[in-house]
């Protein structure tokens, strides 16, 4: 039996009990960076979390439409040996429903619904000589519709990079990204790892986006003042679940891949909080589906749908 699955009732528990409450909150979650400077140490804890809502998108290849909301909190901690040297934990917890309208392409029905998502990582930060930055965050997770097997849809990997500082306002460097798919074999996705203040108030840096974000991203962040900023982001979301027994493809596989674009306003009253509202599109996505055995059932592309939503970060 997997050490990690007790785990695995608390953080259901967790976000039943959490993920309603997250759609009226709102900041956003760096990927890469480091902790602010006003953070206390050398213990630190953290909680963030947020949701979206996808409105309705028709499917381009078969009949149909659907929407998608979801809701998403973590819990974490770290030693911090100092502002560059750091291991922690977390644990996080959240809800994707789907909403199918009439009877889509997908193998003549509602492919899925309810998807809860599950994660647990180990990110730790370190120097590399005197102005390169290391970073690895091993994680595990769990990703299945609501009454399916929540070990048939565990999937594990790890992002990594290093960057180096080449001046007072560039650091730059190359990272990879590798996740093992439900389908079989990885995905391999290359980041690279960039803080880079234009001006003194203009700045683009890697990994904004949402908790329970997956996939390379970039975002750029006009600061309007000591505590407001403005951003616009993109990268590359990809989802893979585990469907129940019950379904069009029993026992199978859901994939959703997009691109979503958003311009968001963040405020951030002292370095320990953080929250923000954004607004967007999906762009690129593609649902697909198969089997048990891992055969591909069916594929459709699905037209750019307006999104918004809200994430929220407290540190402490």
């Amino acid at each position: 039996m997997d050490a990690t699955m007790p785990l695995l009732p608390f953080l259901r528990f967790l976000v039943k009990s959490s993920a309603a409450a997250l759609f009226a909150l709102a900041g956003s979650a760096t990927l890469l960076g480091a902790q602010p400077k006003g953070a206390p140490g050398p213990v630190g804890g953290n909680v963030s979390g947020g949701g979206f809502f996808q409105s309705r998108s028709d499917l381009k290849d078969s009949p149909g439409s659907f929407s998608v909301s979801r809701g998403f909190i973590r819990f974490g901690g770290d030693y911090r040996w100092d502002f560059r040297n750091a291991i922690g934990i977390s644990f996080g917890a959240g809800v994707t429903e789907y909403d199918f309208n009439n009877a889509t392409g997908l193998s003549g029905g509602d492919p899925w619904e309810r998807i809860e998502e599950y994660r647990i990582s180990l990110p730790a930060r370190f120097t590399i000589g005197e102005t390169g930055q290391g970073v690895f965050i091993p994680s595990i997770r769990w990703q299945a519709e609501s009454d399916a097997d929540l070990a048939d849809g565990q999937s594990y990997g790890a992002i990594a990079g290093v960057a180096w500082r080449l001046n007072d306002g560039l650091t730059l460097g190359p990272g990879l990204g590798v996740m093992s798919r439900l389908s079989g074999g990885a995905r391999v996705f290359p980041i690279l790892i960039i803080d880079w203040a234009m001006t003194d108030r203009l700045s683009l840096t890697t990994g904004r986006g949402l908790a329970a974000s997956q996939g390379p991203g970039l975002g750029l962040t006009y600061q309007l003042d000591q505590d407001w900023s403005l951003g616009l982001a993109a990268r590359y979301e990809e989802m893979e679940f585990r469907l129940d027994d019950q379904g069009v493809a029993p026992g199978g596989i859901g994939r959703d891949r997009v691109i979503p674009v958003v311009i968001s306003a963040e405020w951030a009253p002292n370095p320990g909080m953080r929250l923000s509202g954004f607004a967007g599109v999906e762009l690129g996505g593609t649902l697909s589906l198969r089997d048990e055995d891992e055969r591909l059932l069916e594929q459709s592309d699905y037209d750019p749908a307006p999104i918004i939503g809200g994430s929220f970060t407290f540190r402490f």
